[in-house]
């Protein structure tokens, strides 16, 4: 859904800012989990993305950076690393709205993560392209 159509669903809400912002701007609810909203947002059974993620990394964060989506609470926000503007646009107007605490947590994976995900792409391509072999 667009973010004023959200804002204007939950403006009444008490605690009405738990979303996930996609990379065009758009905003999810988190259900039924942030987790498990990102791991249907990926496209991949949630065994596949298990298998690829390294086992000292945490899964939102990993999650975050695979789907480039931010997940949102009302005192945290985990961005990727590469945040669109149009996430960083919207990430404003919700704050704006008054549905951020002032000093809410913004955080994003280390480079680390972002290396996860690139072998774990690689590796999930390969094998789409040999099971179509």
């Amino acid at each position: 859904m667009k973010i004023m159509e959200f804002i204007n669903a939950h403006r009444e809400d008490e605690d009405y800012c738990e979303c996930l912002i996609h990379p065009d701007g758009e905003v999810d609810e988190p259900l039924p989990s942030h987790i498990g909203r990102l791991i249907e947002i990926a496209g991949e059974d949630s065994a596949t993305l298990n298998g690829q993620m390294e086992k000292n990394m945490e899964p939102l964060f990993w999650m975050v950076e695979y789907t480039g989506c931010m997940s949102v609470w009302q005192t945290r926000v985990v961005a990727p690393t590469q945040p669109t503007q149009v996430q960083e646009d919207v990430l404003e107007m919700l704050y704006d709205a008054a549905f951020l605490s002032p000093k809410y947590l913004y955080e994003k994976p280390d480079a680390a993560y972002a290396e996860s995900v690139g072998k774990a792409r690689k590796a999930i391509e390969e094998k789409r392209r040999q099971k179509e072999e």
